[in-house]
C-alpha cells in the first residue's frame, strides 16, 4: 500500500479533519523569491525547503503523522532587490502572513507546528514571528532555520565551504539534483565570490544593514564551481534526516520559555 501524500495540499478535507490533532507535526516551509546569481533560479530558496520539508515529513510519517503545507514563497529581501529579480515584503506583511498560517491550523486542531526558513534574510525576523505567535496562541510553536539546524552534519559535506551561502557550492548542488535544467553551466563554472567567514574568524564588530550588491558584485556569496548533483543530493537526505531526527524529540517542542531558540545564549 502506498503511503499517503505528506503534502497538505493533496489531501482531502475529510483526511485533513481526521489527523488535525497535537499528536500531527505540521511542517510550514518559509523561504524567499530573490535572486541567486546568473546561473540559478530565483525559486531556489523555496524549492530547498520545501523538498528538505517533504522528506523530513515522510521520514517522520512511518512513526506520527506529519504534513507539509504549501510554501510561504515571499519573505525579506529587500538587500536583494538591487539586482532585479527578487520579491520582497516588509515585516507587516511577513508577520500577517505567517500568523494567518498558524492561526488557520491552530483553529483546526494542529498544535506542533513548525516555520521551517530556508532563506537568511528572514532569520531575525522569524524569531520575533515565533515568539509574538507563541504569547498569543500557547502553543509550542517552533521556528528554524533547515542549514542552521543541520550545519554540523552539512558543513564537513563542502569542499570550498564552512557553512551554506548564497548560490554557493551547497545551493547550486542541491538544485543540481533537484532541477538541473534550471542551472545554467556556463554561468556557474564562471562564477565565484569566495565569503570572507570562510577565512580568518574576526571579532564582533557590531551589525548594520547592507545591499547584498554591497558583499558581491555577481550576486553570489560563495563557490558554485564546486557544486555537483552527486553532493547536492547527500546534503539534501543529510538535512532531512537531521531534521526528522529533530522532530523527533521531545525536548523540541519543550515547554514554552525551554524550547531551543537560534542563537540564545
Amino acid at each position: 500500500m502506498n503511503q499517503r501524500s505528506v503534502l497538505f495540499r493533496e489531501l482531502r478535507a475529510p483526511e485533513l479533519r481526521a489527523l488535525a490533532s497535537p499528536a500531527t507535526v505540521v511542517i510550514v516551509p518559509v523561504a524567499a523569491m530573490e535572486q541567486h546569481g546568473p546561473h540559478l533560479p530565483v525559486g531556489t530558496d523555496a524549492m530547498l525547503g520545501a523538498e528538505v520539508a517533504r522528506r523530513a515529513a515522510e521520514l517522520l510519517a512511518a512513526e506520527r503523522p506529519a504534513l507539509v503545507t504549501d510554501t510561504a514563497w515571499a519573505g525579506l529581501s529587500e538587500h536583494h532587490m538591487a539586482f532585479g529579480a527578487t520579491i520582497s515584503l516588509d515585516f507587516p506583511a511577513f508577520f500577517s502572513l505567517l500568523r494567518g498560517i498558524v492561526v488557520s491550523l491552530h483553529r483546526h486542531g494542529f498544535r506542533r507546528i513548525l516555520l521551517l526558513n530556508s532563506h537568511g534574510g528572514n532569520v531575525a525576523a522569524l524569531q520575533t514571528v515565533v515568539e509574538e505567535i507563541t504569547r498569543e496562541l500557547q502553543l509550542p510553536l517552533v521556528g528554524a532555520t533547515y542549514w542552521t539546524l543541520a550545519q554540523g552534519v552539512l558543513g564537513p559535506m563542502l569542499d570550498r565551504q564552512k557553512g551554506i551561502r548564497h548560490a554557493c557550492e551547497a545551493e547550486t548542488s542541491m538544485i543540481m539534483a533537484l532541477r538541473p535544467e534550471l542551472v545554467d553551466e556556463a554561468a556557474r563554472l564562471a562564477t565565484c565570490e569566495p565569503d570572507p567567514r570562510d577565512g580568518e574568524p574576526s571579532g564582533d564588530d557590531g551589525y548594520r544593514w547592507m545591499s547584498f550588491a554591497e558583499k558581491t558584485p555577481s550576486g553570489v556569496l560563495g563557490d558554485p564551481t564546486a557544486a555537483s548533483a552527486a553532493k547536492g543530493e547527500k546534503l539534501l537526505d543529510a538535512a532531512a534526516r537531521h531534521l526528522a531526527s529533530q522532530l523527533r524529540d521531545e525536548t523540541f517542542w519543550g515547554p514554552r520559555g525551554r524550547g531551543r531558540s537560534e542563537g540564545q545564549s
